[in-house]
């Protein structure tokens, strides 16, 4: 026989209405505790995730803006290599292969009343790291009145070991051929060569705008006030050297070419 304390089973329509209502409002609390548990954990995660966002952002493009500036390093290091790889006020007689760019330097010595006829008496090519292509003295084509030896380094004795006019001439005009020419006032040089050379492949220093900027010169600046205002090394001190002429204009094309020949292809 069952108890008479045996607890009842409670049948839901026995609830009283008002015992009906405070469930309902508990259960609404709890369903309303549990979304706003859940809303503030999902905003939680997705500002924990923006914030890995940003700071993934953040860091990517901290490291996009060192890969550059280490490119830029390396690259303005690269210039400054190669064009501190061009010996000039130092002696360097290694000699090298032709290039694509060449450099060239002429030095003459005087013919005639007073020795104002300039007359070709040395001839310097360099490639484009420096070293030697050619270097020959050249028998003059006419009696030297001037060996302007004070400028051009020229000497009697040096004519002894000199190749004829006509040799050195077809020599180099092979050795240009096809290629850029570089030079200060270069259009000289192939005066006295009496040679021309097509204007696309010359790159004359005294006429550079770019250069003479950098140097605040207006007209036609010497190679030597380049040499001082653009690489900031001082040369021709005393007799000039065609060789060293020849690295300094190379020198110089080289700290502008791009600039240079993006300018050339505008006007063309």
């Amino acid at each position: 026989m069952a108890s008479k304390h045996a607890a009842k089973t409670v049948d839901p329509k026995d609830l009283s209405p008002a015992w009906k209502v405070l469930q309902m409002k508990l259960k609404e609390e709890k369903e309303d505790k549990e979304r706003t548990e859940k809303s503030e954990k999902a905003e939680k995660q997705e500002g924990e995730d923006g914030f890995t966002k940003v700071q993934s952002k953040k860091q990517k493009q901290k490291i996009n803006r060192k890969r550059r500036a280490q490119e830029a390093l390396a690259a303005a290091s690269e210039v400054k290599r190669v064009h501190h790889d061009i010996p000039v006020v130092i002696a360097d007689s290694e000699r090298g292969e032709p290039t694509k760019v060449i450099a060239i330097d002429c030095e003459y010595v005087g013919a005639g009343m007073g020795g104002t006829t300039d007359i070709l008496a040395r001839i310097s090519v360099v490639n484009e790291f420096g070293k030697i292509l050619y270097d020959k003295f050249v028998k003059p084509t006419e009696k030297v009145t001037d060996f302007r030896t004070a400028v051009s380094g020229i000497r009697a004795e040096n004519m002894t070991k000199a190749i004829p006019f006509d040799k050195a001439q077809t020599e180099i005009s092979k050795l240009i051929e096809g290629r850029v020419v570089v030079g200060h006032a270069v259009h000289n040089d192939f005066r006295v060569l009496k040679l021309t050379h097509t204007r696309k492949l010359t790159r004359d220093t005294a006429k550079c705008t770019i250069l003479k900027n950098m140097a605040n010169h207006q007209g036609t600046p010497s190679l030597k006030k380049l040499a001082k205002e653009v690489l900031g090394i001082e040369i021709q001190r005393g007799e000039h050297d065609s060789i060293t002429d020849a690295r300094v204009a190379l020198r110089l094309y080289k700290a502008v070419d791009k600039q240079w020949e993006a300018e050339i292809k505008r006007y063309r």
